[in-house]
């Protein structure tokens, strides 16, 4: 069965708000801690509230205050300086994928080294790892996929071999989350995303499916909505709700408003947003009704625009890791100043026939507005100004549009709807 799916410049018709002022960041780097590396690859909390970081160049634990403890090839026992993703185990175990050594095992000061040598890690590389509810460690790489258990080892591949006989469309795998019933989310570099529920695998492509993109970078089940999650580096964000088999698909990507379409991470926070990692600009908050927020350089404090690396703690702190900025550290409670659509902006009557009047709190000669169509095109624009801007309709199609205004370093976005 195929699934369905909807076309997402649907998400035209959500509001959008961005960015913030007077964020409280704090940045870590190689010039203020201990860091050995402003490339963070890899982020895990340590259950005490500090967290481990994986960069390109070493381990740290950073107890959250003070505190910092480097692990680098030659001083210690890792076995890699190439930290490519991090879990914690139920039992207070670090597990740690290198990019060409294996998977190492940190058991207080006691640690562990698995690769194809002396166990049966399909390959040296490991791109991802999930811990699951029964502590299973669940590794993605170059040849299959991997649960060990602590004892024995199961496979997931491109062969008849493959556990259950669940065969996969390709063994080049890249992500992996599973729910507490066991279905597993996987994703895979060009060869599709997939659903495995026992000895059944439902794979979705461009190929045959139509599917929006070949390549997942990060997946997550979402805890409170049950709802799949997924990052890719070409197609934007993407969402799945209702079952896995034949569910209903949203898009989040440029045609809609949305920063980019090349994404690198997820986190979900208590609240049930998801953070969105981008490759060039910066961090996204979706919110429950897709509407969603942008942290950038140009109009906060983070570092940098390109993210590697998402911890959402479960005291709501967000931890960031880019790609040459370091670490940093938000925390959405405290100093946000967040401009909401009743605090600058009102477009009245909506729906609107013949035209529109936009009322803007501090407009000056900077301000402007953008009105653009459901597939992305960019159909009218002008300048705001003090008082009411009328916006002529005349000409133009029935349906949704989005309404993008400009007030000096802020953008407000307000859906419109034409009759």
């Amino acid at each position: 069965m195929r699934n369905r799916r909807l076309s997402l410049s649907l998400l035209v018709s959500l509001a959008i708000s961005g960015p913030f002022h007077a964020q409280q960041w704090m940045v870590y780097d190689m010039d203020n801690s201990p860091l050995p590396s402003v490339t963070v690859k890899a982020l895990a909390p340590d259950g005490a509230g500090g967290l481990w970081v994986g960069t390109d160049w070493g381990l740290c634990h950073f107890d959250g205050t003070s505190d910092w403890t480097v692990y680098q090839q030659g001083t210690s026992p890792l076995i890699d300086n190439n930290i490519q993703c991090l879990g914690l185990d139920g039992a207070g175990r670090l597990w740690i994928g290198t990019v060409s050594m294996g998977l190492q095992v940190k058991d207080g000061e006691e640690w562990t080294t698995y690769t194809p040598m002396n166990s049966e890690l399909p390959e040296f590389g490991v791109r991802d790892l999930f811990i699951d509810p029964e502590d299973g460690v669940w590794t993605c790489t170059s040849e299959g996929l991997a649960r060990f258990d602590g004892v024995g080892w199961i496979h997931y591949n491109a062969t008849p071999e493959s556990h259950d006989g669940a065969v996969l469309n390709t063994s080049n795998t890249n992500t992996v989350a599973v729910r507490e019933d066991g279905t597993i989310c996987l994703g895979t570099f060009n060869g599709g995303l997939h659903f495995i529920q026992g000895d059944q695998v439902e794979v979705l492509t461009s190929f045959d499916d139509g599917f929006f993109d070949n390549t997942a970078v990060d997946v997550a089940f979402h805890p409170l909505t049950g709802a799949r999650w997924v990052a890719t580096p070409a197609a934007g964000l993407l969402r799945q709700q209702g079952p896995v088999v034949g569910g209903l698909w949203t898009q989040w990507n440029a045609a809609a408003g949305f920063p980019s379409n090349a994404t690198t991470a997820l986190a979900i926070d208590p609240d049930g947003d998801v953070w969105v990692g981008t490759q060039i600009a910066g961090l996204v908050r979706v919110h429950a009704d897709g509407g969603f927020d942008q942290f950038t350089t140009v109009g906060s404090s983070i570092p940098d625009d390109w993210i590697r690396s998402i911890l959402a703690d479960p005291d709501g702190v967000i931890w960031v890791g880019t790609g040459l900025g370091g670490l940093a550290r938000f925390d959405p409670t405290v100093g946000v100043q967040q401009l909401t659509r009743s605090s600058f902006l009102r477009v009245h009557p909506n729906p609107g026939r013949d035209r529109l009047f936009l009322d803007v709190q501090g407009a000056n000669d900077g301000s402007s507005w953008q009105l653009v169509s459901a597939d992305g095109r960019l159909v009218k624009q002008g300048g705001a100004f003090p008082g009411t801007t009328t916006i002529e309709l005349l000409g133009l199609s029935p349906g949704t549009y989005i309404l993008q205004v400009h007030l000096g370093d802020f953008v407000e976005t307000e859906r419109v709807i034409v009759e």
